[in-house]
């Protein structure tokens, strides 16, 4: 998933003799960086971003600053402390993190993880089946990446077309970034909490379609989505699942106490970032 770049790491020693203080010399440290696959290979982004069409990136490998950030108790309250993290890391500066699509960005903070403490992580959880408390060690070595199918039709603005079975109609789509799905997600609890009808799949549509048989408006095709045919409904969910890349996080836990089997996903939050 990811490569190292060979460069120079530390800077030569003074020769004897030199100006140079030779404790300054020795602790001066170049930062090594890493190559990071990237799941979409760049081809659902817009030609003006700095990842269209690119198969991997680079990024700084961790270091103590950046420990910082992660402890950083106002950036963890703001729930903002992992995309600082990702900002600081990226060799690229240019590069809007909220434009990042979940796949990319997962691979970036798997890879990032991998530099500062290496590729195991050891982390608590809770059988899925009986709620007893365990651990489980993730290898974060060489994680599955999902490519994208062979037979998927591009636009040149990073987005994807299907015609719909029943309708007939040309769906144009596009992959949802890290924002939009925290956002879709963030709408989904507030409706909980208030005791609102969830609208989960409306709103997922809502924000996957770019465009219905070249129309733009949005008015008109929230009203589409509305009054959709389920068939085609079912299709648009089937073929985002089927396209969106992504990075395979899951890994299977046996619970010692029932002894069942389950898959268990690695959990990316700030917490990833602290071995035990």
């Amino acid at each position: 998933m990811s490569r190292r770049n060979n460069k120079s790491r530390v800077s030569a020693p003074a020769e004897e003799g030199s100006a140079m203080p030779q404790i300054a010399s020795a602790l001066s440290i170049s930062a090594p960086t890493e190559f990071v696959k990237l799941p979409t290979g760049g081809r659902f982004y817009p030609e003006s971003h700095p990842f269209y069409n690119k198969g991997e990136i680079e990024i700084h490998y961790m270091t103590a600053r950046d420990e910082d950030i992660l402890a950083s108790r106002v950036l963890l309250s703001k729930g903002t402390a992992v995309d600082r993290f990702l900002q600081n890391i990226l060799v690229d500066e240019g590069v809007d993190i909220d434009s990042l699509l979940l796949g990319d960005k997962n691979a970036i903070l798997v890879a990032a993880r991998v530099t500062g403490y290496g590729a195991e992580y050891e982390a608590s959880v809770g059988c899925p089946a009986c709620g007893a408390e365990g651990s489980i060690t993730f290898d974060l070595s060489d994680p599955p990446i999902k490519g994208m199918p062979e037979d998927v039709t591009y636009t040149p603005r990073g987005t994807f077309t299907l015609e719909l079975p029943k309708s007939k109609f040309l769906a144009e789509m596009k992959i949802l970034t890290s924002k939009e799905q925290k956002y879709l997600d963030q709408l989904t609890q507030s409706k909980r909490k208030n005791n609102i009808q969830e609208s989960t799949l409306t709103d997922l549509l809502k924000m996957v379609i770019v465009s219905i048989n070249s129309i733009e408006n949005r008015a008109e095709i929230e009203d589409f989505i509305n009054k959709m045919p389920a068939m085609d409904s079912l299709a648009i969910r089937r073929e985002y699942g089927r396209i969106n890349p992504s990075v395979d996080l899951e890994q299977e836990y046996e619970c010692s106490s029932c002894g069942k089997t389950t898959a268990l996903e690695v959990p990316l939050g700030a917490d990833f970032f602290w071995p035990n």
